[in-house]
């Protein structure tokens, strides 16, 4: 018998909770092991301090709608400049992708 995976199934590879501000930690500039494709995960992080994340495919042309095209019409094409931007998700189904730049929350005094 094989031991177990530890492999949970998701909808897609994205962390991520709709509503909730990010700031954006670290990008990573990646290629997969299996099919060699090439990709970045943008790392983020809530608040409260939640871990968040989204894959995002390069390609040479993509579409406003996808998920790298969502961000580079967002954020503009150098990742560099994305490193701690504050973004929210309203939307993240296919085809219906929204995400906004925001401000960065403000400490609550105390």
């Amino acid at each position: 018998m094989s031991p177990e995976t530890g492999i949970n199934v998701v909808e897609s590879g994205d962390l991520l909770e709709l509503n909730i501000p990010y700031e954006i930690v670290f990008v990573e500039d990646l290629v997969t092991q299996v099919s060699m494709y090439r990709g970045f995960r943008v790392h983020m992080l809530s608040e409260e301090g939640r871990d968040g994340g989204v894959m995002l495919w390069k390609q040479e042309i993509v579409g406003v709608r996808s998920k790298t095209g969502v961000f580079i019409t967002l954020l503009g094409t150098n990742t560099d400049d994305w490193l701690h931007k504050w973004i929210i998700f309203r939307a993240w189904e296919r085809n219906s992708r929204r995400v906004e730049l925001i401000n960065p929350p403000k400490p609550e005094k105390k």
